[in-house]
């Protein structure tokens, strides 16, 4: 049985946990019927596609800000949307991955902390 994105992504703020790096989620996919929640939401700038969760790698004496979308081992799909933002987050110099499963985003992560020092 493959692992759902959710498990995934918690297994990963876990570890993220465990090791200390900071991080944050924007919960952009907070569902609502209401129509004038909805107007609020957009006014407030949720804004479609934009990654999962954001990490601060220790990079020298302070942090590289990294942008992590999660997708299951099997059957994920990036929508159009969320490719905008990696791409708009990339061309800003914000290194970004789309990891399908947990392991993918440590190996990630790992390989910034590496290349940082």
């Amino acid at each position: 049985m493959v692992p759902t994105e959710d498990q995934e992504q918690k297994a990963f703020v876990q570890w993220l946990r465990l090791k200390g790096y900071p991080h944050f989620r924007v919960p952009n996919e907070t569902y609502t019927k209401s129509f004038k929640q909805k107007a609020k939401n957009k006014a407030l700038g949720v804004s479609a596609g934009v990654p999962d969760l954001f990490v601060c790698v220790p990079h020298g004496e302070g942090y590289e800000l990294v942008a992590v979308e999660m997708k299951r081992r099997k059957g994920g799909v990036v929508s159009a949307h969320q490719k905008e933002w990696l791409a708009t987050l990339e061309q800003s110099n914000i290194k970004t991955t789309v990891a399908c499963g947990c392991d993918e985003a440590m190996d990630f992560i790992e390989r910034v902390k590496k290349n940082a020092t």
